[in-house]
């Protein structure tokens, strides 16, 4: 239930002025013109109906018919998405806000929603309760009832799911006394969507049936919409009815297509990537994550729009009442001189202070409205920290530079440099200390460049410079700022830094500025590989690149089981600097490599159904050895710690090393560290014992029941061929039946999977060891067994004692 929508009073005409709804003046006429076009507004014709509210706006009406008019026809003009006219006849609005009381409820709830569109949900909070607080002195139980409805979606968009759920509850009681079903409804959705959101979805699913079937009754189509987007949500994160979940988002899907809802698109495509990945449908999954991302672009760009018609009315209103306190300057100006007329003789000295007074007032003004414009383009175009240019303005500026050198044969250059371990200056110093390692790198090269150039920060502590002169004269720049960079000290601590900088001359076939940034950025890459503090140029010879390719090598990396969370800078700078990078990662941590390298070779498609895994790990090692043995550079991106995802990272690294190839392995974060910080536990406390179940079946080993016992791909027990990736439960009933021989049945064990997105949360099911076999597993479902019994003293510590 997103999007604006009319908020028009339908109680019928009223009559404002001294004669009844028959009388024939332009005053009793008004009220009757009013309630025509806000009839006509919820028939559709809506572009009719604001051009009619305009002109009714413009005649001498009582005020609360004036807050009336103001109320539909900002609702109207936000239905036509004309922001910059809803926001100002808003703030019209809102000045009468005073004198009728009675009116100024609605205009605020009106102006809560604008608000909340905009993305002002503090805004929008403070003047949803002040429509409530007006309410409650009322006796207008429909009034109360939409009040209340405003400020839970205040408190909605702004986050707090928890408080907004109370108020959603308020709603429903002051909607049921009202007689409103569909607000009613809309209470319940609103309930079940807040309880969705903290986690609590049986409940979610609960409110949400209850306000389909609300919705229904009433007829209110939109509603029922959204309502099915709560329950499908509710059952694909409960695991429940995932084909009636399926066909729930498929027609919500058609329905908003059909309205051009891109923000209820965006929000079902999302759902739709987690139903299949629910079901193992990887390809399913990541096309429907793409077309989510791709109609929230469009979306932004929307918000975007709306939020600038939002400044730019604010910045107008600002205006315009500059331009009143000018005018009425004025006023005062030429009463002055008026009086200066009559009493000339006497007060002609007193007139030209007033004149001289009232030019000086104006002078500052036009000069702090001046230097606020000029203030507001530097922001826009320079860094706040560095005061360079910013990464837009340097683009805009190279490109025309860039283009000029070439219509005239002149030599182009660009630098790319940044500050050595620049991590390890936060991490030691503090981020003041890396602020102002940034600041006054970003002085030293503004007095290097010295207007020669155009410089800027490019993000992080990358900086891009761009010459019109040749490679040679690009590090004799270079050479200056090394000889200028000096130690730095912030409260109390000194410390220096190096930069390494890569350098690219344009000539033959580097057609665009962006490719020429490129070249230079490989270059420093380059430097970097090369032990740092140093310039690289990229040197071309003919049409072809004769940088120096990186040494050939393999390093095996972890995504972590986040990876927009546990991808750590080293690992992501090996994925960036490698020649080639094989991933075998889920499909989210997959698709934001992607976005850095889209030449990554997905190591996923070695896999198929049946097929033998041990045949599908040959083959990920062949393919990652023949890439290492043809003298490449490779990275290898493994799901969580390379070291535990298989024993294929091993493998490459043992063969590589064989061959007199450096190999190394860079370690990440596990399912079972993620298991260790959810479920709180303590491997140092009570010792872990941690094994694959396929092994601890068929092997003789006998678990320690003091301690932790961790089983790993419990979904694939027994499974000797390598080629099952679900559960059966034959082969969890032989794991069972061998856990009894040192567990009770009733003895509670814990079924854990870690959260593979930040929105997601990990699952901990708490069970009876004989309940296994009958419950739902995923390939990677890990079982926790807690301690039987209490650890024993070590008696020889107690003789110590």
């Amino acid at each position: 239930m997103a999007g604006p929508r009319l908020r028009a009073d339908c109680r019928g005409p009223v009559a404002y002025g001294r004669h009844g709804a028959g009388g024939a003046g332009q005053g009793d006429r008004a009220p009757l013109d009013f309630v025509r076009l806000r009839n006509r507004a919820l028939a559709g014709d809506q572009p009719a109906a604001l051009k009619g509210l305009a002109e009714l706006l413009k005649q001498d009406l009582p005020v609360p018919l004036r807050v009336r008019v103001y109320t539909t026809a900002t609702s109207v003009a936000a239905n036509l998405e004309d922001w910059a006219l809803a926001f100002a006849w808003l703030n019209e609005g809102l000045k009468y806000l005073h004198e009728t009381p009675t009116e100024s409820a609605k205009l605020l709830g009106a102006a809560s929603y604008l608000h909340t569109l905009v993305g002002e949900t503090g805004r929008a909070r403070e003047l949803a309760l002040q429509a409530l607080r007006i309410v409650e002195q009322q006796d207008d139980p429909r009034a109360l009832c939409l009040a209340l409805s405003d400020v839970g979606l205040a408190e909605d968009h702004a986050g707090h799911f928890s408080e907004a759920e109370k108020w959603r509850h308020r709603q429903i009681e002051a909607c049921v006394r009202a007689g409103d079903p569909v607000f009613v409804a809309n209470g319940k959705y609103g309930v079940g969507k807040m309880a969705a959101a903290q986690g609590r979805h049986a409940e979610a699913l609960k409110w949400a049936s209850e306000a389909l079937a609300e919705f229904k009754a009433a007829g209110f189509e939109v509603g029922a919409y959204s309502a099915r987007l709560v329950i499908a949500e509710s059952l694909v994160a409960s695991n429940l009815r995932l084909d009636e979940a399926q066909a729930m988002l498929v027609d919500t899907l058609r329905y908003y297509r059909q309205q051009d809802s891109e923000l209820a698109i965006a929000e079902t495509e999302r759902l739709l990537a987690r139903l299949a990945e629910k079901r193992g449908d990887v390809a399913a999954a990541l096309a429907h994550t793409r077309q989510a991302m791709k109609v929230s672009e469009a979306v932004e760009v929307v918000a975007r729009e709306r939020r600038l018609a939002y400044l730019q009315v604010q910045f107008d209103t600002r205006l315009k009442e500059q331009q009143i306190a000018l005018l009425e300057t004025e006023k005062a100006l030429a009463a002055v001189q008026v009086t200066a007329n009559k009493r000339r003789q006497l007060l002609l000295a007193f007139g030209m202070a007033g004149f001289l007074v009232t030019a000086i007032l104006l002078s500052i003004l036009l000069r702090r409205s001046f230097l606020q414009r000029r203030r507001y383009r530097w922001l826009s175009e320079h860094d706040s920290l560095t005061r360079l240019l910013n990464y837009q303005q340097v683009r805009k500026l190279g490109a025309a530079a860039f283009a000029r050198t070439r219509a005239s044969g002149q030599p182009f250059t660009a630098i790319v440099t940044d500050i050595d371990l620049f991590k390890q200056v936060n991490d030691r110093h503090g981020h003041a200390a890396g602020d102002e390692a940034l600041r006054s790198l970003g002085a030293w090269i503004s007095e290097a460049v010295d207007g020669r150039g155009i410089a800027g920060r490019s993000g992080g502590d990358e900086f891009t410079i761009l010459l019109e002169g040749n490679a040679a004269e690009a590090e004799a720049l270079l050479q200056r700022l090394r000889e200028r960079i000096e130690p730095i000290t912030v409260f109390g601590h000194t410390f220096r830094f190096n930069i390494s900088s890569g350098v690219c001359q344009a000539e033959g076939r580097v057609a665009t500025l962006e490719q020429l940034i490129h070249e230079a950025d490989q270059a420093l890459y380059l430097a970097k590989g090369e032990g740092r503090n140093r310039v690289v140029r990229a040197v071309r010879g003919g049409d072809a690149a004769v940088v120096s390719a990186p040494a050939a090598g393999l390093v095996v990396v972890g995504s972590g089981i986040q990876f927009g969370r546990h991808a750590s800078e080293r690992c992501l700078s090996e994925i960036r600097e490698a020649q080639v990078v094989f991933c075998l990662a889920d499909p989210f941590a997959l698709a934001m490599i992607q976005r850095q390298r889209p030449d990554v070779v997905n190591l996923g498609a070695h896999y198929a159904p049946g097929k033998d895994r041990r045949e599908t790990y040959r083959e990920i090692d062949e393919a990652i050895m023949t890439a290492v043995r043809a003298g490449k550079s490779v990275c290898a991106v493994f799901y969580g710690h390379p070291g535990v995802f298989a024993d294929v990272p091993h493998q490459v690294i043992r063969k590589a090393r064989a061959e007199g190839i450096p190999a190394r392995m860079e370690p990440g974060i596990s399912a079972e560290a993620c298991l260790y910080a959810d479920l709180g536990i303590d491997p140092g406390h009570r010792g872990v014992q941690s094994m694959e179940a396929t092994h601890f079946l068929v092997y003789d080993r006998e678990p320690d029941t003091a301690g932790l016992v961790l089983l790993w791909q419990v979904a694939l027990s027994g499974d000797l061929s390598c080629t099952r990736l679900h559960a059966e439960r034959e082969g969890v009933q032989a794991l069972v039946d061998k856990l009894l021989r040192w567990y009770p049945p009733d003895h509670e064990v814990i079924l854990y999977e870690a959260a593979r997105l930040p929105i997601e949360t990990p699952r901990s099911d708490r069970l009876a060891l004989r309940d296994l076999p009958t419950a739902q597993y995923q390939e990677y479902t890990t079982l926790v067994i807690p301690p039987l019994r209490e650890v024993r003293d070590d008696p020889g510590r107690a003789l110590g004692a």
